[in-house]
């Protein structure tokens, strides 16, 4: 795997931060997600230095081309800061860093991405998304194939040690593959591109073997609201005929492999059948949140107890040195009560910009299928798998980007840099 892991970094991680950098400029911040999942595809093989210091230098850029960014969403600013000062409680700077870092990028393109889209056109917004995408899609594929040939599953994800394997890719890391998976397979129904939709089609077949069930379900879902963003009396038609395909496409890989036999061999080792909704220890999190705060008073209700430091933290170490899994509860935990609700002012504007400027039903199916998307993502985590969280919003909040209409008013921000458009 060793060779493998080289070429992606040297091609994916440098080669694709350089062309951002000399080439792309502002359109960078589609392709931090790919950065982003390339670094979790390796497992960190560069120093972490380069890697904080290569994405970092990307953010400031953005900032810095952005102008007043900072208006299209000040609860995103108030918690960067505010997350910032709390890094002083923390005892173990090393052990948070990574966290640190994602939230914080994460958070200061919250007001990027609108800042952008006003900017540009929507043909412009979807192509770099879409190409983006594509080599998420791409990259996960060929990690699993490589992976698969060699037997390298380090992170024994479910104890799966046949088939199908995923290399360093587990957990969180997957949360990434339904909205590359929407955008790709909306490229492909979309504008008839045939490579996309089968590009789309095989990941959905490996996206199933992780049994990773939120992925699993966000992503069959995709399927459905692409098509419905079609569905018109005009290209009724051409759904139907692109839907065939996917169906035919869909069988043959059905009858011609083990998937299916795959699906219930790694169903049973998982042991799916046994768990019940109300036993998930995600779920156990809220009321031991509730005790330290309101009840044994463990730690302050407002600021919480330290970023990100939540395993034998909560609930007396009664579930033991695991981490808590919610997003509300671990940011509740790590930042308190204020912090809650500056992450949910931050979320409820980007959703209130994409509504807002919604210009059909095709732009509320999307905005609908990514606000179903937080909802579930957010009730299992994890709000720092920065690569999930930015292509979300910037499939959201595409609604925002500039009207086409050449009799349309523009905008008085300025235009896009031309360096970066080509």
């Amino acid at each position: 795997m060793t060779p493998f892991f080289w070429f992606v970094e040297i091609v994916f991680f440098y080669g694709l931060f350089f062309y951002c950098l000399l080439v792309k400029n502002e359109l960078s911040i589609f392709y931090m997600p790919v950065l982003l999942f390339v670094d979790k595809i390796i497992g960190t093989t560069h120093p972490a230095f380069i890697f904080y210091g290569m994405l970092s230098l990307i953010v400031i850029i953005l900032i810095l081309k952005s102008g007043l960014f900072i208006k299209y969403n000040v609860w995103a600013i108030l918690i960067s800061i505010y997350f910032l000062l709390l890094l002083n409680k923390s005892h173990d700077l090393d052990l948070i860093r990574p966290y640190a870092f994602s939230v914080t990028w994460f958070f200061v393109m919250m007001p990027i991405i609108p800042a952008l889209y006003k900017k540009i056109p929507r043909d412009v917004a979807f192509r770099e998304l879409s190409n983006a995408s594509f080599l998420i899609l791409a990259l996960f594929i060929v990690n699993a194939l490589f992976s698969t040939h060699y037997k390298f599953a380090p992170t024994d994800m479910y104890g799966f040690t046949n088939g199908i394997l995923y290399g360093n890719l587990w957990a969180a890391a997957f949360n990434t593959m339904p909205f590359a998976f929407f955008v790709v397979f909306l490229k492909g129904v979309s504008e008839r591109k045939l490579l996309f939709i089968l590009l789309a089609v095989a990941s959905f077949f490996f996206i199933m073997l992780t049994l990773r069930r939120t992925v699993m379900g966000l992503s069959a879902l995709s399927v459905v609201v692409a098509l419905l963003t079609m569905m018109t009396q005009q290209k009724a038609k051409m759904v139907f005929l692109i839907g065939g395909l996917v169906f035919v496409l869909g069988y043959l890989v059905y009858a011609n492999t083990g998937f299916m036999q795959e699906i219930r061999d790694r169903v049973e080792e998982r042991k799916l059948d046994d768990r019940a909704l109300t036993e998930e220890k995600r779920f156990i999190e809220y009321s031991l949140i509730y005790n330290d705060m309101f009840v044994y008073h463990a730690y302050s209700p407002w600021f919480g107890f330290e970023l990100w430091n939540s395993a034998g933290n909560y609930g007396h170490g009664v579930l033991g040195d695991r981490s808590l899994h919610g997003d509300l509860t671990n940011i509740v935990h790590s930042s308190g009560f204020i912090g809650l609700t500056l992450y949910l002012l931050m979320v409820a504007t980007a959703f209130w910009q994409a509504l807002k400027a919604s210009k059909g039903y095709q732009d509320k199916l999307i905005i609908l299928f990514c606000a179903l998307s937080f909802g579930v993502f957010t009730v299992t985590g994890r709000y720092t798998e920065t690569a999930a969280t930015t292509l979300l919003f910037l499939v959201l909040l595409l609604p925002l980007t500039k009207n086409e209409d050449p009799e349309a008013s523009e905008e008085e921000t300025p235009p896009v840099s031309p360096e970066a458009v080509k």
